[in-house]
């Protein structure tokens, strides 16, 4: 009687082991790769998160309506260089302060 309860054991743990051998090796290819979900979820910062950042990391930023257009582009292309600013950041800084004096 104890040869068969060691039989009928062995041979459980052997179905379970392997269903779960076969679960785990069958589930791989439903899983997205991360590569691909941070592309697809890229947040990219808006003009007045920018301008609040990269200003304020040296002095006080001033108000948009402190300035007119045309003295926004000088200001511009004068903090691009001294902020080290990309050409799509400066840009999208520049459009939130027009919009907002």
């Amino acid at each position: 009687m104890k040869i068969i309860h060691k039989i009928v054991l062995i041979g459980l743990i052997l179905i379970v082991t392997g269903g779960i051998i076969v679960s785990c090796s069958s589930a791989k290819d439903k899983y997205t790769d991360v590569a691909d979900v941070d592309k697809e979820f890229k947040i990219e910062k808006s003009g007045a998160q920018m301008w609040g950042e990269a200003c304020n990391r040296c002095h006080l930023a001033p108000s948009p309506a402190d300035y007119n257009d045309t003295d926004w582009e000088t200001i511009s292309l004068h903090m691009r260089v001294r902020a080290n600013l990309t050409e799509k950041e400066i840009t999208k800084i520049e459009e939130f302060l027009k919009s907002a004096n």
